[in-house]
């Protein structure tokens, strides 16, 4: 079997040789996936981000259209002065919920407001019994009528609190849509055009949360997110020609992302996928490696055309044999650990995966292959396109790595990471799986899509909402115990802090009763039999349409729901709300009744927990597995992949212990990037121990100082180079107005930093204390350079 270095060499020599071909092939390959791009598709897709074969997303699919999805908006319309029992504002909540019934792929069904049909009194008196809506079809046309509401509407407990505000001052308008129709480019313009449309602006506020109104916003900022890119990518090029101080190292960088990134969405394209806003920042992690690989050939071709003389022909060659190992150990690394991901049973995420792995494995033709292919017509290797020297502060900092490694500071700097990182442990326990903080973790707490989860949480008993669902016979919900159940059930959730109120059948009985006895709240309790609950319920019914008790039973009533209302949509806060109804469930059994959880949005958002909270140890895990194996394959050690272990154990303890301390939690956004990340942080140790290995294998009987030292200059200077340039692009993410983005900048560029600096001080130090065999061969000799410190070798700069 042909031994990767023999084929390292066949390639390379075949790749220059043919150059032309090859550029051509090339060439004509990434015209044609150019082709395809104008097919791709920027959005974002509901059904992507909901993790299938989960038994709450089983119980959603098949209740969301009666009992609720999880697309669903809230609008709040407040009064600027006294409340909004004033016949103009009752106008306006009248004008939106008939302009909402036009919205794209709206639920006309899951409407619900004072101006709906869903809300109904109850009264009784000496003529009868009649259930009547609050305030449909009309708007009361008289100060007697609307006063008439105002009083029907603070005697009943399932409006008032619940869809009009305790100081009667706002009132909500909810609205669902179908889950297979929703256009989030389409819902949010339009809800906000007829919000826009007010005749009566300057008497109150509008506030809108919900799903769609989030991911609006995500493509309401799309053309910034676009902008940022391409300044943190021109901010990239810029520091690339400062520090390299020529046109090809600028440019043939950037020419691997964009041959990298056509391929990439072409094969996106053909492969039927689209293209989420919200995962821009991986693709912008994968064109960095690419930037970081290309640097890296092009620094060594430096070297070997000003420090050796050799001719760029021969020096191309030389290039792409000598970093094809780690070049490629670092690419199978990468694809490795981010195909790791689809595993996990989110749509979202497998689509990631598998195009993330596609792009990371194209960097080996438009980086590996191409930048060395083209470096090979170079003609004047070192000539400088601008007369501004910055490179000495990269040598300052290369000249304080060598010096560690020279001297005794080499036993010092392994202790003190250990016990750095040791600390940082503890931090990094904190991290969240789920949302870390109130309301969307991808806008910023000052958003207006923030403030107003904010206000109408202070005001309502919650934006989110979750239900269970009851399942039985015809009529079992009218059973006295069942209905007994749940009351005690919300009782029980009610109890939680974070748990603002909750509905369900038997609130309606209650109620109902309560009205038959004028009213009395002493009567507020449940039918002493099935037949007397379903007489309660059929007063209630009297007049109605059969949707209008649909989000609490259908129509045999063999199925029913609890509907909850949470503060927020947290990570804790939702553990602490599946495991308080598992419990309840699991101590009070019900006979002939199946109790099923949990559908609705944060019946969703906590199926996506725990698949993240089951699925990410796994998924990290064999990351790592992968960079253990590949190391396995590539140096034939197993002592290589436990070596290499110690990046990424840095830079992920690192990274983790920044999320827990930014309020970043673990979810379906950074997954995708902790993932990367694992390949990011071992990426540069390859270069610079591969480099070691390299000289070492020229020479024998070389000294090891020495090659760690030549590495450092070499390997180690496209490594500060790199990290400094790829620190300066991700530093201008931090201008988002999207906090997703910007906490993922940041992120990044702390990955970036600590592995450089692992990089270059932690890992030659490990060489030098361990001289691992997988390095420096079965029997390394001890030189005298390693009982005493070597003078430093002269810069190449």
């Amino acid at each position: 079997m042909m031994s990767l270095s023999r084929f390292a060499q066949a390639l390379s020599e075949f790749c220059i040789r043919h150059r032309k071909p090859v550029t051509a092939l090339i060439v004509v390959s990434t015209i044609a996936m150019a082709a395809l791009l104008t097919r791709l598709e920027v959005y974002t897709e509901f059904s992507d981000m909901v993790p299938q074969g989960h038994p709450y997303v089983d119980v959603h699919q098949e209740y969301k259209e009666t009992f609720g999805g999880s697309n669903k908006v809230s609008i709040m319309v407040a009064a600027e002065e006294g409340t909004i029992f004033q016949r103009p504002i009752l106008k306006e909540v009248q004008r939106i919920t008939q302009e909402l019934a036009k919205v794209s792929g709206v639920n006309p069904f899951q409407i619900t407001s004072l101006a709906s049909r869903k809300l109904k009194s109850v009264n009784a008196s000496s003529r009868g019994i009649e259930s009547v809506p609050l305030m449909w079809p009309d708007v009361p046309e008289t100060r007697e009528g609307v006063d008439k509401l105002q009083s029907a509407v603070l005697n009943n407990p399932l409006v008032y609190g619940i869809y009009v505000a305790q100081d009667q001052g706002s009132t909500l308008i909810q609205v669902d849509f179908y889950d297979n129709l929703v256009d989030y480019t389409k819902i949010f313009p339009q809800i906000q055009s007829i919000l826009d449309a007010s005749p009566v602006e300057d008497q109150v506020e509008h506030h809108i949360v919900g799903q769609p109104v989030l991911y609006g916003w995500v493509n309401h900022y799309l053309g910034e997110t676009v902008n940022i890119a391409l300044a943190s990518l021109g901010a990239m090029l810029l520091a690339l020609f400062l520090l390299n101080r020529t046109w090809r190292g600028t440019l043939l960088p950037l020419l691997s992302g964009v041959v990298s990134t056509i391929w990439a969405l072409g094969i996106g394209v053909l492969l039927g996928f689209n293209f989420d806003p919200l995962v821009i920042v991986v693709a912008f992690i994968i064109t960095a490696r690419c930037f970081s690989h290309a640097v890296q050939l092009i620094t060594r071709f430096d070297d070997l055309c000003d420090g050796e003389g050799v001719q760029p022909k021969k020096a191309a060659e030389q290039t792409m044999k000598e970093l094809f190992r780690p070049g490629l150990l670092g690419l199978v690394s990468d694809a490795g650990a981010i195909l790791c991901v689809v595993l996990t049973p989110i749509p979202l995420l497998q689509k990631v995966s598998i195009i993330g792995a596609i792009w990371v494995m194209t960097i080996g033709f438009s980086a590996v292959i191409l930048t060395p292919v083209l470096l090979s017509w170079v003609k004047a290797p070192l000539r400088n396109a601008h007369p501004l020297n910055l490179r000495f502060l990269l040598t300052a900092v290369l000249s304080v790595a060598v010096k560690v490694v020279e001297t005794r500071a080499r036993y010092v700097v392994l202790p003190v990471t250990a016990i750095a990182v040791g600390l940082l442990v503890f931090k990094a326990t904190d991290l969240t799986v789920g949302d870390a903080t109130p309301g969307s973790p991808i806008l910023w707490e000052d958003s207006s899509f923030n403030r107003d989860s904010a206000l109408i949480n202070e005001q309502y008993p919650g934006t989110e909402q979750m239900f269970i669902v009851l399942s039985g016979g015809d009529d079992v919900l009218k059973r006295p115990d069942v209905l007994d159940w749940m009351q005690r059930f919300q009782r029980r959730m009610e109890r939680m802090p974070q748990v603002g109120g909750s509905l369900s059948l038997a609130d309606i009985v209650v109620d109902v009763r309560r009205n038959l006895y004028e009213g009395n709240p002493r009567y507020r309790e449940l039918g002493n039999s099935q037949m007397e609950n379903g007489e309660l319920i059929s007063f209630y019914m009297q007049g109605a349409a059969p949707d209008d008790l649909a989000q609490y039973a259908n129509p045999m009533f063999s199925d029913g729901s609890v509907i909850l209302f949470l503060q927020d949509r947290k990570g804790e806060t939702l553990r602490q709300a599946t495991y308080q109804i598992k419990r309840f469930i699991n101590n009070n059994p019900l006979d002939g009744v199946d109790v099923r959880m949990a559908g609705g949005s944060l019946g969703i958002i906590a199926a996506v927990n725990e698949v993240l909270l089951r699925d990410q140890v796994e998924a990290i895990a064999l990351a790592l597995l992968v960079v253990i194996l590949s190391c396995l394959v590539v140096y034939r050690s197993s002592a290589s992949g436990i070596f290499f272990m110690v990046p990424v154990l840095i830079s992920n303890v690192v990274t983790f212990a920044f999320m827990a301390w930014q309020g970043i939690g673990m979810s379906i956004s950074t997954l995708p990037v902790v993932a990367l990340g694992i390949g990011l942080g071992v990426d540069y140790a390859f270069y610079i121990v591969d480099s070691v290995k390299e000289y070492l294998e020229k020479e024998p009987d070389g000294d090891a100082v020495e090659a760690i030292r030549q590495s450092l200059y070499s390997a180690g200077r496209g490594v500060l180079l790199t990290s400094v340039t790829l620190a300066a692009g991700v530093l201008l993410w931090s201008f988002s107005s999207l906090r997703f983005q910007a906490e993922m900048g940041m992120l990044i560029g702390l990955w970036l930093l600590v592995s450089a600096f692992t990089s270059l001080f932690v890992m030659p130090s490990l060489v030098r204390v361990l001289r691992p065999k997988f390095i420096f061969g079965q029997a390394p000799q001890t030189t005298p350079a390693d009982q005493t410190a070597g003078k430093p070798a002269p810069s190449t700069y």
